[in-house]
């Protein structure tokens, strides 16, 4: 299974399939919200194990396709903390390693910002995999009140991404059996793309037009207002929850507001 393949939806019985797309979305924004308002790292640590708990046990991925899917953002999450680590000047000052001050501050820092992008990519891989984009754009002019025409290009695009990958792996077994081998190294790959390319610039043009001409024979945009057949609805369950996140999103930036919350650094010496 490759990353693009992991971060596109598939229907299943958990319980974060069973949830409207709107409240799953709400809680996409409101893990956002906190990840991004949290500059202390046992704080993020906190909401990384909660998205990680949610991801393992009420969206039912398993631990293979979360590595499989996130494994170069976790590479480069560790790299930005080692070097913001090494690099930034701090007050505590915690160790010594190779002649480098490592300051306890700095750390702390470093690991909240580091799980900070990592806590949000998997909550939207969570997100991807568990919602269907046709019920999704729905549910953003049912609920949302968006205009149907920006919904309905928002599952365009959700849904051309994988089509896209599907398409690069038919053009690389079709050139394979006219006896083109994949190329090794940078340059190799770079010349690969350029095979790729026209190809897949033809396929989605093709693509694009036979969409264009069967939204038109169904007279898309015709008129101002879109029925839809048995919508998806936000029942009490998920009205609850979405109280409950945006109550712990307000909570937390009130504390923030008013001072309420003192930094407490994983890496403070005793």
């Amino acid at each position: 299974m490759s990353r693009a393949t992991v971060f596109q939806f598939r229907s299943g019985s958990s319980t974060f399939h069973r949830l409207d797309p709107m409240t799953k979305f709400a809680w996409l924004l409101s893990i956002s919200l906190l990840a991004f308002g949290a500059y202390i790292a046992w704080i993020q640590i906190l909401i990384a194990l909660i998205v990680l708990g949610t991801a393992l046990f009420l969206a039912r991925i398993t631990p293979a396709e979360i590595r499989q899917g996130t494994w170069p953002f976790i590479l480069a999450c560790l790299s930005f903390f080692l070097i913001q680590s090494l690099t930034l000047p701090g007050k505590v000052e915690f160790f010594h390693i190779l002649g480098k001050s490592i300051y306890a501050d700095s750390a702390d820092y470093a690991l909240a910002a580091a799980l900070r992008i990592y806590t949000i990519i998997l909550s939207t891989l969570v997100f991807v995999r568990t919602t269907d984009p046709r019920e999704l754009a729905i549910a953003l002019v049912t609920q949302a009140r968006i205009p149907y025409r920006i919904a309905y290009a928002f599952f365009i695009a959700l849904r051309i991404i994988p089509t896209i990958e599907e398409e690069i792996k038919i053009i690389q077994s079709a050139q394979a059996v006219r006896g083109v081998a994949k190329q090794r190294g940078l340059a190799g790959r770079i010349r690969d793309m350029k095979r790729y390319a026209m190809p897949l610039l033809v396929g989605s043009l093709r693509r694009a037009s036979i969409m264009v001409m069967s939204m038109e024979s169904r007279a898309f945009g015709a008129y101002p207002q879109r029925t839809f057949l048995d919508p998806p609805k936000m029942g009490t369950g998920g009205r609850v929850f979405c109280a409950i996140m945006v109550a712990a999103v307000a909570g937390w930036y009130a504390a923030l507001a008013f001072g309420l919350v003192h930094a407490v650094y994983v890496f403070a010496p005793a």
